[in-house]
């Protein structure tokens, strides 16, 4: 019973996490297509300003928690290199990330992004040599079905970004099929960490460099967002690190991000979905969450 118990909570805190999480990740998102009117702000000007106050304040309460060795203190040298490493990649996805939600409705851009279950599916055949069964094809085929309903096949000839964010989609899936198999001595909070350590001190070089000036509202915007960045950065590894085994029935809940960005794209860019895009983003959940539910079933 004990046990029974136990796990429900686990499954539950991790659902509850997922929520803030998907709103965070919506969020910030939001922010960054905000900023995109001022072409004088450049990337490096966001991510700088935006991640290194949320940075300082995370740094100092591992120091007043008296946790720094355990979280930033890894036994095994090797654990360093997957987290920096995906760190240092993770600078050109965030550029096309950054312009590509200049350019791209957020109702569109985030369903795309939620492609990233169907990628790992198709890296864990290559990396992890899975076999990939006629229903996992049908599953996949349905998903991306579902992408192309809500971009529309003239979107896919006119914008360059939509092939862009699928290729941050892959990347997404790429990295966590690699960490999952290498990386199992780094805490969440300290892959989290040195995740974004590069990012934030190349920007801060480059806008050191070419400093811009801001108006309050602009500023306001960027602290926001980077602080979402940051937070829904730390969320995500500390999901998958308590959920464990019960990660299967948290997954699919990560798809709520795409109502927080339908919800907020509407609040503040006026932007509709029409039935062709509320049909696409159910094949989307639904493929997606078959997908998870399928491969950690495997993974068992």
């Amino acid at each position: 019973m004990f046990k029974l118990i136990s796990s429900n909570k686990i499954i539950f805190f991790g659902i509850f996490l997922v929520i803030i999480q998907t709103f965070f990740g919506a969020s910030f998102d939001t922010a960054t297509k905000f900023l995109g009117s001022n072409n004088n702000l450049l990337w490096y000007h966001y991510y700088a300003l935006g991640l290194s106050l949320p940075m300082i304040f995370f740094i100092f309460f591992l120091v007043i928690t008296k946790s720094v060795k355990k979280n930033l203190i890894f036994e095994n040298k090797k654990d360093y290199f997957l987290p920096l490493f995906r760190g240092f990649t993770f600078i050109p996805v965030l550029i096309t990330i950054y312009y590509s939600l200049k350019q791209i409705p957020l109702n569109i851009f985030t369903p795309i992004i939620m492609t990233t279950p169907f990628f790992l599916l198709i890296w864990s055949s290559i990396l992890q040599k899975e076999f990939i069964s006629l229903k996992h094809w049908i599953i996949l085929i349905i998903g991306f079905a579902g992408t192309i309903l809500i971009a529309k096949p003239t979107m896919f000839q006119t914008n360059v970004f939509i092939y862009l964010i699928f290729l941050v989609a892959a990347y997404n899936a790429l990295t966590s099929v690699v960490v999952s198999k290498f990386s199992k001595n780094a805490t969440a909070l300290g892959y989290a960490f040195y995740n974004l350590l590069p990012l934030i001190l190349f920007c801060i070089i480059l806008s050191v460099i070419d400093p811009i000036q801001l108006i309050k509202s602009e500023l306001i915007a960027i602290l926001t967002g980077g602080f979402l960045l940051f937070f829904a950065s730390l969320l995500f590894n500390l999901i998958f690190h308590i959920s464990g085994k019960f990660t299967r029935f948290i997954s699919p809940f990560f798809f709520l991000q795409l109502i927080w960005a339908s919800i907020l794209g509407n609040i503040f860019f006026n932007e509709t979905l029409d039935n062709l895009s509320l049909l696409g983003m159910v094949f989307i959940v639904v493929s997606g969450t078959l997908t998870i539910m399928k491969s950690q079933k495997k993974s068992k």
